[in-house]
């Protein structure tokens, strides 16, 4: 008996009670449908042992179909090769047991006291064999218009997610939770046993009072379809964009004032707990951050201290270099345990310094800089030559960030301590065919990146897309909004690990795009986590 009545019911009143059946659970989900008294959840539902996969509660393996197992936990521990489902629907409740396709030997309990992820994942689907016919992706010559966009010749799109709206799964039903709103930075993760991965996506919903940004992510199977979503992370705010570890967890970043960069396990089961990091904190007091990138080229180097770096989406935002305690270094080595390198500073090592970039003499576009523990010179340095930084990433000792008031991009030598800079209102990299090289190689491929609009992105006009550039400086419109149909910016750019899925988000109207070539080959080429910002002049706009 329910105060809400199931979706749609004309004349609805609100001074009433209604029956409902509860929903199914979704497969792969934990599902709460029997205890010893007889009924608890899903009356409609098989309710009685012998329990099928994810199913629950169990007291011991006779409880089980078949091979199955019962899974005994002490509170909400993850089961190996199941989701945990949306709590108001009960299907994963504390201290309960869940029947699951274990090992001959019972695993390993995950030991972590904040957030639990499933060590395993769910079999692997058949893939379709490689194609054999001819190539038919052209980037570059749009020629096809669907769902909103305009195409490349060869491309395929679909809408995956909306904004409000429960994500329809590949087994017919459709998710626990409601997609996010405001989607914006994102990464992919290959699930461990391999085949499946997720896709994990930032909110940026919120402002400095209110709490209602957060993380999501989109599970697939091996074959590319959507299986699962939930919330990962909760109670943040204006979560823009972030980052990858080595490690495999998302870092989040809070793009208010105050804000923090918060550690997340993409299939974290406690959305509620949250893991604040030292990356941003060291006398800040928080700040509007953005993104977050590391380098970590030689970890087998002991004389070698990996680094990450945060950017500040403000007029005076610097750029931080985070390197973390070498007692908690040392300790993830040997354990192979990384979950509190971001965390702890046991024995005060932990640094944190800020860039300032020193021009050369008579040329502005290039120069030399340095790292300074001064907040105060960093603060002083960025107001004067890079102010409002977004986009960030590192490969090959090179750090490439955009910074949006100015319209620039600056190259860093991480190495020589040098750097370029260049503007991208006519594309990243317009002039720059060595820097596409050293990332891409030089056999062809090109290199993919958003852009927040051809006509001014951010104020809501259209031309938002996905770009890119070969080794020769050739520049791409690979798709992009059609006729002002979607609003707003492109973000969280990604591909599935056998690269036969691009994945973006358009954040105004809250819509995740799956895009596909159309002859079933996989995308070549690399994808670097910027933005650039253009103008209406632009040589990628509207390739004919």
């Amino acid at each position: 008996c329910s105060g809400t009545p199931p979706d749609p019911m004309p004349g609805y009143d609100n001074d009433k009670d209604y029956c409902t059946i509860p929903p199914l659970p979704l497969p792969g989900y934990l599902a709460y449908v029997y205890d010893n008294t007889g009924d608890r959840l899903f009356s409609h539902y098989n309710k009685t042992p012998p329990l099928g996969e994810c199913k629950g509660d169990c007291d011991n393996d006779d409880d089980c179909i078949g091979d199955l197992k019962c899974f005994h936990r002490s509170r909400t521990e993850a089961v190996p090769g199941c989701l945990s489902g949306d709590s108001t629907f009960g299907q994963d409740t504390s201290r309960r047991d869940y029947c699951y396709r274990g090992a001959t030997s019972s695993p390993t309990l995950s030991t972590s006291p904040t957030q639990l992820s499933n060590s395993t994942c769910a079999p692997t689907p058949a893939v379709s064999p490689s194609p054999t016919g001819p190539a038919t992706y052209i980037p570059g010559q749009n020629t096809l218009v669907e769902a909103d966009l305009s195409l490349s010749t060869g491309l395929r799109a679909e809408v995956i997610a909306v904004s409000g709206q429960r994500v329809a799964l590949s087994s017919g039903q459709v998710s626990a939770e409601p997609f996010h709103g405001k989607p914006d930075g994102a990464a992919v993760f290959v699930d461990e046993c391999g085949g499946g991965w997720t896709y994990v996506s930032n909110s940026e919903k919120g402002d400095s009072s209110k709490y209602t940004g957060g993380v999501g992510a989109l599970y697939f199977n091996a074959r590319n379809e959507v299986i699962g979503y939930k919330m990962i992370q909760k109670k943040t705010r204006r979560n823009c964009s972030g980052g990858r570890t080595w490690w495999a967890t998302w870092l989040t970043c809070e793009e208010v004032s105050g804000g923090g960069v918060y550690e997340v396990e993409p299939k974290n089961n406690n959305p509620s707990i949250k893991r604040k990091t030292l990356l941003g904190q060291n006398g800040r007091n928080g700040g509007a951050y953005e993104g977050v990138a590391y380098d970590n080229r030689f970890p087998d180097d002991v004389n070698f201290r990996p680094k990450f770096f945060l950017t500040e989406d403000a007029p005076k935002g610097p750029l931080e270099r985070f390197q973390p305690s070498l007692q908690a270094l040392a300790d993830a080595k040997a354990s192979g345990d990384y979950s509190n390198l971001l965390h702890i500073d046991p024995d005060g090592t932990a640094q944190t310094d800020y860039l300032v970039i020193t021009p050369d003499t008579g040329i502005n576009t290039q120069g030399t800089f340095i790292w300074t523990a001064s907040l105060r010179d960093g603060r002083r340095n960025a107001r004067a030559y890079f102010r409002n930084c977004e986009g960030i990433d590192v490969r090959n000792g090179m750090l490439y960030m955009t910074c949006k008031v100015d319209k620039l991009l600056f190259i860093l030598d991480l190495d020589a301590m040098t750097y370029t800079q260049s503007s991208t209102i006519k594309g990243a990299f317009n002039d720059q065919p060595d820097q596409i090289a050293s990332i891409t190689g030089v056999n062809g491929d090109i290199l993919y990146f958003c852009e927040d609009g051809i006509k001014g992105g951010e104020s809501g006009r259209s031309g938002s897309g996905v770009h890119a550039r070969d080794a020769t400086g050739q520049g791409y419109t690979i798709l992009q909004d059609e006729s002002e149909k979607i609003k707003g910016e492109t973000t969280g750019l990604a591909f599935s690990p056998d690269r036969k899925l691009m994945i973006v988000a358009y954040q105004h109207e809250g819509r995740i795009y799956k895009i596909w070539r159309e002859d079933g080959r996989p995308f070549g080429g690399q994808m670097l986590d910027i933005r650039y910002h253009s103008a209406p002049d632009n040589i990628f706009a509207f390739a004919e």
